[in-house]
């Protein structure tokens, strides 16, 4: 890390490309894929793998040098929501992420998965010895050998999020039902309360919510210096 060379002088790498039936305009992308060195125990530990599906995956890998290649959608089309548990505030929300309510976003990480094994068996990964696991995913037995129907029922199986939610708090037209800040960020039907942060995104931007982020915080001081006329 700090000569900056070596194998660990990256963490990882990232690459935005589109599916191989996109329809959108050809410069959107339509999935992130990571890439990023392997440890067992963070399928337990980060993704909420049960055990025994991490075991049976990863367990023959434990003590060996590997790598995930991960597809994320840029620009999902499943909506998911978040309600109140109970009229007590300090009950903790129901979350419902509603993954693949709309059918689209199935095929587009389907896609994604193909493209991750296509990348590992690539010349130029060859080289250095890369090659797929040769564990099956538990439940997927019937169907190893078959491309299309194994990526599926990992899809089903095995499904997260890579923590750039949004949404929660959309900003829009304070007159539709589903915003709950207007454009200058303010609460409809609550006084002097603003809400900024990923949350006020109407939709996730095209990659990581970091930036965005920063820029709604930016707008927002410019917002309230001229609500206060600073």
């Amino acid at each position: 890390m700090y000569t900056k060379s070596g194998p660990l002088a990256s963490s990882g790498a990232i690459a935005f490309v589109k599916e191989k039936n996109h329809s959108g305009p050809a410069d959107v992308p339509d999935l992130e894929i990571y890439f990023f060195e392997g440890a067992a125990i963070l399928t337990e530990t980060q993704m909420n793998i049960k055990p025994e599906y991490s075991k049976a995956i990863y367990g023959p890998y434990e003590n060996k040098p590997f790598y995930w290649c991960g597809p994320q959608i840029l620009r999902p089309k499943s909506v998911g929501e978040v309600t109140l548990r109970s009229a007590n505030p300090y009950d903790p929300p129901v979350i419902d992420p509603k993954y693949f309510s709309d059918s689209r976003d199935f095929e587009t990480i389907v896609d994604g998965m193909k493209q991750c094994k296509e990348l590992a068996q690539s010349e130029p990964l060859k080289k250095i010895g890369s090659k797929p696991f040769t564990t099956v995913y538990p439940g997927c037995e019937d169907v190893v050998g078959d491309d299309d129907k194994y990526f599926r029922c990992m899809a089903r199986a095995i499904v997260l999020s890579l923590n750039h939610q949004v949404g929660t708090a959309k900003m829009g037209d304070p007159s539709n039902p589903t915003t709950v800040v207007d454009p200058k960020l303010r609460v409809k039907t609550v006084r002097n309360l603003r809400v900024v942060d990923a949350s006020v995104m109407p939709i996730v931007p095209g990659g990581n919510t970091n930036v965005p982020t920063m820029m709604v915080a930016e707008k927002a001081s410019d917002i309230i210096k001229e609500t206060i006329q600073c």
